[in-house]
């Protein structure tokens, strides 16, 4: 995963499916990179990378969007493709939280 300090807001970019193989590594990397950084004001996911999510992905997002809100930070994710938007849309993610891409306007 790919970490970035832009604008005081931590972007996180996974660079690859949001499946049960790869939560428990990505879900420490996150722990990590939020604790190593406790001052930004937000959290930005950037799903380039993000063909699939299963359940075990969308426990992740939910938790990191959960933990960017109880420390008052902002949560969104950025350069959301097809397949992403349509698991945000049935799990009603717009609800919650911002989400950017191409396809997130259609």
């Amino acid at each position: 995963m790919n970490v970035i300090i832009q604008e005081n807001r931590l972007v996180l970019q996974p660079q690859t499916d949001l499946i049960a193989s790869h939560i428990e590594p990505l879900r420490e990397t996150v722990l990590a990179e939020m604790k190593k950084y406790p001052g930004v004001t937000g959290i930005v996911v950037d799903a380039a990378g993000i063909e699939i999510v299963d359940s075990l992905g969308v426990n992740l997002i939910i938790g990191m969007y959960r933990q960017s809100a109880a420390e008052s930070k902002t949560f969104e994710i950025i350069n959301a493709g097809e397949k992403f938007v349509k698991v945000a849309r049935f799990f009603r993610f717009y609800s919650l939280f911002s989400i950017n891409g191409e396809a997130a306007n259609m």
